[in-house]
């Protein structure tokens, strides 16, 4: 790796620190009720914003090229839960029925399943943005399901489920079964929030163990 290939990997993996810590904070102000730590929840994702639109700008200046990882970087630091929950119902607008009896299991160390299921480290850049909002997509989830649609969560396993063992059928394994589920959890949609969403879902159930082997 030559001295700018490790200057662009450094800010990327600065710029993912931040979103990962990003996603915390918000995680975090879901469950505040007291206005105080409310405020300073909001203060400290205000500056880590800021902090990732800089980096983005220190690359930007130092003409080095922009990748599609570090856009979708961008873009996941700043999705809301209007646009997951916009992409989880066009996602279950595709009516797979649900399966019954689906087992669940406990979830397991990112590594550990990377492993088992053949994930090399082009995929870690990936699975760490979508985890840094999984818990995000689970107070969604969870609060559909309390208040509109009990269904929800086993319709969006069912389906992901479904077009997992299609694609094993089909023989795709990998890293090519990660990123055709990706493109699949995000409704082949080219926007990139639709895929930061999509992502985000995608690595919620990724974490839980109800897509990839366990």
């Amino acid at each position: 790796m030559n001295w700018q290939q490790q200057r662009i990997h450094d800010r990327e993996q600065r710029m993912l620190t931040s979103v990962k810590l990003l996603g915390e904070y918000e995680q975090e102000i879901i469950y505040e009720d007291d206005p105080q730590a409310i405020n300073k929840l909001e203060n400290k994702i205000n500056k880590l914003k800021k902090q990732i639109d800089n980096y983005q700008s220190d690359l930007n200046h130092d003409g080095l090229k922009q990748s599609t990882q570090r856009n979708l970087a961008l873009t996941m630091a700043n999705i809301t839960f209007e646009d997951m929950n916009f992409v989880i119902a066009a996602f279950l607008r595709q009516r797979i029925n649900i399966v019954e009896g689906q087992e669940n299991f406990r979830p397991t160390n990112p590594e550990v399943k990377m492993l088992k299921n053949g994930l090399t480290s082009n995929i870690r850049l990936l699975l760490d943005m979508g985890l840094a909002k999984a818990n995000e997509v689970r107070h969604l989830i969870e609060n559909n399901a309390k208040t509109n649609f009990p269904d929800v969560p086993d319709r969006l396993k069912s389906t992901l489920n479904f077009e997992y063992h299609k694609l094993i059928e089909e023989n795709i394994q990998g890293d090519d079964l990660f990123i055709r589920l990706h493109a699949f959890s995000s409704c082949q949609n080219t926007d990139l929030r639709w895929q930061a969403a999509g992502l985000a879902i995608l690595c919620y159930f990724f974490e839980t163990c109800d897509v990839f082997e366990p």
